[in-house]
């Protein structure tokens, strides 16, 4: 049986991680926390599991969701360890980072997998990318991706304000959204063709809007925009949507809804997706990869682009 062991646990998506990985036929060896709630909750699910030596022998996937600018090296470590990594987003917070992360994967040839969860864990998602393969609306053409969030800034740990550790928010949560223009769009990179990004008045070091304009390497565009003004009121962590337009139609995903509207020449359907399975975890279980490497570190490689060519705009 495959085994996983968790390191770093500074960020809840650490949970969804595991679990899916087990639900795929995963045993869980080892949980060790690097915070004081998430970790030692997580470890109490898994009462087997030791709280040290994450790199064993009897270890094969190492997951990750320390602190945005500690997951690098983690990773690192556990490639040279010979270990495969499944990580939250971002994978990496700087160029370094990623220079180093492809230099340690192509030397040990063990597979690094940053999770997207908006697209690979939302069955919404599944079904757009494959309406979109089967020419539902034509030639891709746009693509618009929204990623709203709630920012609930008292309950956020001391790492989230600092730009040094969450890599700034076009890094942290446009990683979504850029992984979505690049799977949708079928590009293998994109120019960042303009950026900006909006800082907190009131938390010095927080980014709380950020938006970039992409063309692929195919010529494809596509837009993002990301910010943490999504209202109590929505009942929910955010309002993530993806629109993709093509020469015959249009779809929009509904991420937190799980729910698809697809217009085409025809008719507009409306596709509820509640509760579909996802299968990126299985894939991984059995030894592949549910994305192309290269596509994860294009993903970053984007990113950290329009993250250090953004134009700062005067607080709000």
């Amino acid at each position: 049986m495959t085994s996983v062991a968790v390191v770093g646990t500074d960020h809840a998506h650490v949970v969804e991680l595991t679990q899916r990985l087990v639900a795929a036929g995963a045993s869980v060896a080892a949980v060790v926390a690097t915070d004081d709630g998430i970790g030692p909750w997580l470890a109490s699910q898994y009462p087997d599991a030791r709280a040290d030596e994450p790199f064993g022998a009897d270890v094969d996937i190492v997951i990750t969701a320390a602190v945005p600018s500690d997951r690098a090296q983690i990773a690192i470590d556990a490639m040279h360890a010979g270990k495969d990594v499944v990580l939250d987003k971002p994978g990496v917070t700087t160029h370094e980072q990623l220079a180093r992360v492809r230099a340690a994967q192509a030397e040990t040839g063990r597979r690094w997998l940053v999770v997207f969860n908006e697209r690979l864990g939302n069955p919404a998602m599944v079904e757009a990318l494959r309406l979109v393969g089967d020419g539902a609306i034509g030639d891709v053409v746009h693509t618009v991706g929204l990623g709203p969030h709630t920012l609930n800034a008292r309950h956020r740990p001391d790492w989230f304000f600092d730009p040094a550790r969450y890599g700034g928010i076009l890094v942290d949560i446009g990683s979504h959204q850029v992984d979505q223009f690049l799977t949708f769009s079928g590009a293998t990179d994109a120019t960042v063709l303009a950026a900006t990004v909006r800082a907190d008045p009131r938390h010095a070091g927080l980014q709380v809007f950020g938006e970039m304009l992409l063309r692929g390497d195919n010529g494809l565009t596509g837009y993002a925009r990301l910010d943490y003004f999504t209202p109590k009121g929505l009942g929910s962590w955010g309002d993530v949507r993806l629109t993709v337009v093509g020469t015959a139609g249009f779809l929009e995903v509904r991420a937190a809804e799980e729910q698809l509207v697809l217009v085409d020449g025809e008719s507009r359907r409306e596709i509820d997706c509640t509760g579909r399975p996802v299968h990126w975890a299985e894939v991984f279980v059995r030894g592949a990869m549910p994305v192309a490497q290269r596509h994860v570190f294009a993903v970053h490689d984007v990113c950290l682009r329009a993250q250090g060519t953004s134009t700062t705009l005067p607080t709000a």
